[in-house]
């Protein structure tokens, strides 16, 4: 049994190396080119955001939004259904931001997501044929966002931008797990996407070549499903070689965290529900992190509590030493992601993501929410 256990244990801890050497191969840092050089283009990009009472979130995103320094943008503020002060403020701004559009939704279709029926309605509205897209809940961290998306667009075959969306630093366990995962999942989305096998984004920071989607405007994938506005809709359309990720940290958009363990868990089911939806290959890869993960954490504390006192010395030498390799690996990805406060203790925050993933994992498949916001 012990050395069932010990086999495991020491293959799990390979393929978690090797799926990190895969992140550190595939992610490289770019450099900031804005300093340097004057923006060429002169393509045109239309910002859509969709708002379902949250008017406090876009009185911070729209000054950011204007303050972009880009020749030729529109903003599109999508307000779905709100019942606040949205639509009084966003009248008051549009008679002094002329870029600005505001699209209102009195009523969702039948058969429609709200989100996806929001989103769809503010990307007819795109005169330009390049779509930024990000929250309400959102700020680009520079006034480059729209500079780098569009030179990532005018590559040649390429449809897709995938930004990095962090979520700001605040105190608390909660906060540290939160920001595990997205630098987690954004290191799997990112090192796939650089691989020829893009499968997600965020929707928080993500772009599209206008005619890439207008045609499935009709018949938008998944429109009744709850999530997958961003990563069903490249897991379906996309060819995975026709997406580039930006890891310029003048791309970062950021948001800010649920701050309640309860606002939390519902957003983790919505996100990790749109997983069962992948394509078989995708979901066969991916399975072999989060199996890999799982294991290696249950049977490192299997073996804690059957081995003998000689053994546990051993145990945690070989847990050192993954340790070790796990930092001088991941090092240089943490800092392009400007996470590095996360090594020190990053085994701990890695136990608490992947067990508190798993355990919501399984609460998808109770009733599901409806409801987007």
């Amino acid at each position: 049994m012990i050395v069932f256990l010990w086999c495991i244990y020491l293959l799990a801890a390979v393929v978690r190396l090797s799926w990190w050497m895969l992140f550190r191969q595939k992610i490289s840092v770019e450099q900031s080119t804005s300093g340097s050089r004057e923006q060429n283009s002169s393509t045109g990009i239309s910002i859509v955001v969709c708002s379902y009472n949250n008017c406090a979130g876009l009185q911070q995103l729209l000054p950011s939004l204007v303050q972009q320094h880009y020749p030729l943008f529109e903003i599109i503020l999508v307000n779905d259904r709100s019942t606040d002060q949205t639509a009084s403020w966003l009248e008051a701004q549009r008679l002094s931001i002329p870029q600005l559009k505001v699209v209102t939704i009195e009523k969702t279709p039948v058969n429609w997501n709200s989100k996806k029926h929001a989103l769809t309605q503010g990307i007819r509205q795109a005169q330009y044929p390049l779509l930024a897209l990000t929250d309400s809940d959102c700020v680009p961290l520079s006034n480059q966002w729209l500079r780098h998306l569009a030179e990532k667009l005018s590559q040649p075959g390429i449809d897709i931008f995938l930004g990095y969306s962090p979520y700001a630093t605040e105190q608390g366990l909660l906060n540290k797990i939160i920001q595990t995962e997205t630098l987690f999942t954004a290191l799997q989305y990112f090192a796939l996407a650089n691989s020829g096998m893009a499968y997600m984004g965020v929707g928080r920071n993500l772009g599209y070549k206008k005619d890439f989607l207008e045609n499935h405007l009709d018949a938008f994938p998944f429109q009744n499903h709850l999530g997958g506005d961003d990563d069903l809709l490249i897991n379906q359309l996309s060819t995975g070689k026709d997406a580039v990720a930006c890891t310029n940290q003048e791309s970062f958009v950021q948001t800010f965290p649920p701050n309640t363990w309860s606002a939390w868990w519902k957003q983790k089911r919505r996100h990790l529900s749109a997983g069962k939806r992948y394509k078989p290959t995708i979901k066969w890869l991916l399975s072999t992190y989060w199996i890999s993960a799982s294991w290696f954490w249950l049977t490192f504390f299997l073996l804690m509590a059957l081995t003998t006192s000689e053994d546990l010395v051993i145990l945690l030498f070989v847990q050192s030493l993954f340790f070790c390799a796990a930092t001088a690996i991941l090092y240089p990805v943490f800092r392009i992601f400007k996470a590095g406060s996360l090594l020190p203790l990053f085994l701990f925050w890695d136990f608490l993501y992947i067990a508190s993933s798993s355990i919501i994992g399984f609460s998808t498949f109770l009733v599901k929410n409806k409801k987007w916001s």
